[in-house]
């Protein structure tokens, strides 16, 4: 199918005109599609998109994010040249991985010889706003950075001064994300979120919304949707309910000056 590039773009068509239907997502993490194939589907959809106006490559890397699951990710990042010609799709990806597909992948790393700091040498590519974009959706990939930070600074390895420069940056973005982990747990040790996730919304401790809420007003605007994404994926946020009303009060707050 690679060879023929003219069915390859029809058959690419319809499953970018689908991509959201749940049929397609099931055929694109097939395990039988070679991950050839899928950079190619990636890099179609990525030229679809690049002709709208006002394209961002983060929204659409997030997007195919979502086409795949954790093990087709991982067949994808084994095209090594390839994921090192875009560090952006490569981490995207790597977000992407649960706990024991990134055992595979740092077992994948031995194999080619690759160091953690080689690993960490993608994100010298990316603005200290992307990286942190990236890092807030996808509270797994900051987890295990974390973990590969704390792991390097042990080690006696050398280390360039570039490397240096890079891994004060990442240290920097890890800490401003520390923070609001902090306040998850803060909010776990308060609450029994197992027993509210069960109630009605009107049946919550309305406390816990409003130290959300709060906190929230904090920070800047652009940066408020990612942050909440990362509340809701580490279950501080509950659903989508909760999600969407604090959205909806961010927004008066902004213009009123009050939440609801």
């Amino acid at each position: 199918m690679l060879s023929d590039t003219e069915f390859c773009d029809l058959v690419f068509e319809y499953l970018w005109l689908l991509r959201t239907e749940d049929a397609t997502k099931q055929f694109l993490n097939d395990p039988n599609i070679t991950p050839e194939l899928l950079m190619r589907f990636i890099y179609f959809g990525y030229g679809k998109q690049f002709l709208l106006d006002h394209f961002d490559s983060n929204a659409y890397f997030l997007q195919i994010r979502s086409m795949f699951d954790s093990a087709q990710s991982l067949r994808i990042l084994s095209l090594g040249e390839e994921m090192d010609r875009d560090p952006t799709l490569k981490i995207h990806l790597l977000s992407n991985l649960d706990p024991q597909t990134w055992e595979a992948y740092f077992d994948l790393l031995e194999e080619k010889n690759m160091t953690m700091q080689t690993l960490l040498g993608i994100f010298s590519n990316l603005r200290e706003n992307e990286i942190r974009k990236i890092l807030l959706n996808s509270h797994t990939l900051y987890y295990y950075l974390r973990m590969m930070m704390v792991s390097g600074n042990q080690k006696t390895e050398e280390i360039s001064e570039k490397e240096m420069e890079n891994r004060k940056r990442l240290e920097v973005i890890l800490s401003s994300i520390h923070v609001w982990e902090t306040f998850c747990q803060e909010l776990k040790d308060k609450y029994d979120l197992q027993k509210e996730i069960n109630l009605t919304p009107k049946e919550r401790n309305s406390k816990r919304m409003s130290l959300v809420l709060k906190e929230l007003t904090k920070i800047p605007t652009a940066e408020r949707n990612d942050v909440l994404v990362y509340l809701k994926g580490n279950g501080v946020v509950l659903d989508s309910w909760e999600e969407t009303t604090v959205q909806s009060a961010l927004l008066n707050f902004d213009r009123v000056g009050k939440y609801f």
